[in-house]
């Protein structure tokens, strides 16, 4: 019932909306716009090497794989209709990723219809095209998926830019099926976003960003690996479990070259004389010896510009970053999945080496323990090339 409460709010602001830019345009009557559909292709491909092994094994594993192929199309079918139309071919299989109509509004902000990135972290919303490590933190394995099909809402412009809002009502399909879900009975996800810049400086490359987020869903297992994308998965199993709650805070800055970056976030498992609590947090500092800066727009970071690409007779940009992140399971978790570790920490240090604002070349060295006293610890080297277009 309260999924489709949220469903009537969110009908109603989009006739809302449609009416005040109606209003907007009754001067302009007698103006006719011919528009014309447009288009435009994008891609990205990321190539990764990665070299694991436990501390008290002879042998490990060794692969390579492309982690994402990634093609769209994006473009304009009205004035306020803009569409993306994109697909990963990773290992051979069709995924869709962004899929989706947006109705754009100049006050109250944009309506989506389809595939979209759920906001659920700062690290969750920035894109892989642009995020610093070549994995994302153990935080987001609290949900299930980057992307959710459904209906999404954004405003970043409330209070004059200085609070951004967004929200969404999502199904539970998979990615590769097309995103069809079978089961709606078993209810569907909620997720609310919303953040501030304290601190915005342009001209200094100053911000400092909060933010604030939650999302409800349907209960499922919990699978996760440590910071790699080839490696064994953890597999956590919560007994009777009916429903789960997430709620995360977020903060972030940078000042010039310096960047700080961290979050928490708690997730609670609903089951019948259960407590069962997943919680994971994350802090990490980059810092450009080029003197470059990470971008910020629309509560995300985004792409990195080096001062002297390879194309003008430079070097690029060369980042150092290091990064903690720890997963941790309340006692009901770990008596219901004996072997499986109470605490995940993980320390990463990373190069990343921007050739020039759409080529960029990674190393992630990332140490993961897991309480393993039989094995030890596990090393892990990651590299990735990297463009998109």
């Amino acid at each position: 019932m309260n999924e489709i409460k949220i469903v009537f709010v969110m009908a109603l602001i989009t006739l809302l909306s449609f009416n005040v830019n109606a209003q907007e345009n009754q001067n302009d009557e007698t103006k006719i716009i011919n528009f014309k559909p447009t288009i435009k292709i994008n891609g990205r491909i990321q190539y990764d090497y990665e070299f694991l092994n436990r501390a008290e094994e002879d042998e490990g594993l060794n692969e390579n794989e492309f982690r994402r192929v990634h093609f769209s199309a994006t473009g304009n079918v009205a004035k306020r209709l803009k569409y993306k139309i994109e697909t990963d071919f990773a290992h051979g299989q069709l995924g869709f990723r962004d899929v989706y109509l947006k109705y754009t509004t100049d006050k109250i902000g944009n309506f989506i219809v389809g595939s979209y990135t759920e906001p659920t972290s700062l690290n969750m919303v920035t894109s892989s095209k642009y995020i610093s490590f070549n994995e994302r933190a153990m935080l987001i394995s609290l949900q299930n998926f980057r992307w959710g099909s459904g209906l999404h809402y954004e405003n970043f412009g409330l209070f004059d830019g200085k609070i951004t809002f967004q929200m969404a009502l999502t199904n539970n399909g998979l990615n590769d099926e097309g995103f069809v879900d079978h089961s709606l009975e078993d209810g569907m996800n909620f997720v609310a976003r919303t953040t501030t810049t304290i601190l915005k400086d342009k001209e200094k490359n100053q911000i400092v960003h909060l933010g604030l987020n939650y999302d409800s869903r349907p209960y499922k297992d919990l699978k996760f690996r440590p910071e790699n994308h080839l490696g064994d998965k953890y597999q956590y199993v919560f007994i009777d479990g009916e429903h789960r709650n997430s709620i995360g805070v977020e903060l972030a800055s940078t000042f010039g070259p310096l960047s700080i970056q961290g979050e928490f976030k708690s997730q609670n498992i609903d089951a019948p004389n259960k407590s069962y609590i997943m919680q994971s947090y994350y802090a990490y500092a980059s810092y450009f010896i080029t003197g470059e800066h990470r971008p910020y727009k629309h509560a995300s970071f985004g792409r990195v510009k080096p001062k002297k690409d390879i194309d003008n007779n430079g070097f690029g940009a060369v980042e150092v970053l290091a990064r903690y992140s720890n997963m941790n399971a309340s006692k009901d978790v770990v008596d219901d999945n004996l072997g499986l570790p109470e605490d995940i920490n993980n320390i990463s240090l990373g190069l990343n080496w921007y050739l020039n604002a759409h080529a960029r070349l990674m190393y992630n060295y990332v140490i993961t323990d897991d309480g393993n006293d039989t094995l030890g610890n596990l090393n892990q080297h990651l590299l990735r090339v990297q463009i998109d277009f």
